[in-house]
């Protein structure tokens, strides 16, 4: 089975109602497929969403009334009808002259509709969140998986060449032991639907991921942030440079990481 035939299990697991048979194959697919993972991950978040956020709302009876009264009466009985006043009404409208509980439940139905179809707008992750969450998954997913550096080295002249030939541009590395961020390395990933670049440095025990993306690639960036996001406990701070595209992500302080996105703009020779 290829990645396509593995997509369509992900919703039935995102929702657990996968075979034993099934949840193995899958299983087995995922500990080496980075973008089956991540589309997994986005799902369980999705399903998440929705169970804690949409709310449901009942028509009242006094709406549903209201609402009632608005509408077509129903057809009068003939005995109520003079003689002199023959009903003159077309027959087309008797399609309309529901009864009142046909009609409350059609009101009840719409409003309900209306609620759902806006709270799932509401719901929908912008540009920005959709990236960050992105670059979360990502930044967890090799911690677990104990795959955060593919080629160890504190020289960005050894990691820098590493990635000739692995990407089709070349990511700039800064040695920033100076300003307490040392390079520790860089590995491959996968992130928003193409192989990125990702260095690694440290703030004491603490691993900072630097996911550089070209700019032309990264169509879901936002401008740069003044401050940082907190996304399960991490934070993330964006900006672009040289037709580069940046994302950090750490489990340090706010504050470390935003001297280190800082730092790394002075040493590509820009401003703070």
């Amino acid at each position: 089975m290829d990645c396509n035939e593995y997509c369509e299990l992900l919703p039935a697991c995102a929702d657990d109602e996968l075979g034993a048979a099934e949840s193995l194959r899958l299983e087995q697919h995922l500990a080496q497929c980075a973008a089956c993972t991540a589309e997994l991950g986005r799902l369980r978040a999705l399903r998440a969403a929705v169970r804690e956020g949409t709310t449901y709302h009942r028509a009242s009876p006094a709406l549903r009334a209201r609402i009632a009264a608005a509408l077509p009466a129903a057809a009068v009985p003939a005995a109520a009808v003079p003689a002199a006043a023959p009903a003159s009404r077309p027959r087309w409208l008797e399609w309309f002259a529901w009864r009142p509980a046909a009609n409350a439940g059609l009101a009840a139905l719409t409003v309900a509709s209306m609620a759902f179809g806006l709270t799932s707008f509401m719901l929908q992750d912008s540009p920005q969140d959709a990236m960050a969450r992105e670059v979360v998954t990502s930044h967890v997913r090799a911690l677990i998986a104990d795959h955060a550096i593919d080629v160890v080295s504190t020289d960005r002249h050894t990691v820098k060449p590493w990635f000739n030939g692995r990407l089709e541009y070349a990511p700039p590395v800064h040695d920033m032991a100076a300003e307490g961020f040392p390079l520790v390395g860089g590995r491959l990933d996968y992130l928003n639907g193409q192989r990125v670049a990702v260095l690694v440095y440290r703030r004491n025990q603490h691993p900072i991921d630097v996911f550089v993306l070209r700019g032309a690639g990264s169509r879901k960036a936002a401008p740069d942030f003044d401050s940082t996001l907190t996304r399960q406990g991490y934070q993330i701070t964006h900006w672009q440079a040289g037709g580069m595209d940046y994302w950090a992500v750490t489990d340090a302080s706010a504050a470390d990481l935003q001297r280190f996105s800082q730092a790394w703009r002075m040493a590509s020779g820009g401003t703070p």
